[in-house]
């Protein structure tokens, strides 16, 4: 069987950084080196959510930030 489907990737806004931030909060949160790095779950995902909402900000400013219609994916772009 052969599943096809389409996507359209969008260019983020500012709008979108609080949801974004939350799927890249929770996409690192479980890693082995996030575990090392801030112990305790509940904070982790509290610095996660708030280091995500500046990489996605810078990323707006200073690069180009994708997602798509359902916020479910993010990738943050710079320039060489």
């Amino acid at each position: 069987m052969t599943i096809t489907a389409r996507v359209t990737v969008r260019r983020a806004t500012p709008d979108d950084v609080d949801a974004l931030a939350e799927v890249l909060a929770e996409a690192f949160h479980d890693s082995a080196v996030a575990g090392w790095l801030i112990p305790d779950p509940t904070d982790r995902h509290t610095i996660y959510h708030r280091y995500f909402t500046a990489v996605l900000a810078h990323g707006l400013e200073h690069g180009h930030v994708d997602t798509v219609a359902d916020r479910s994916a993010v990738a943050v772009w710079y320039p060489r």
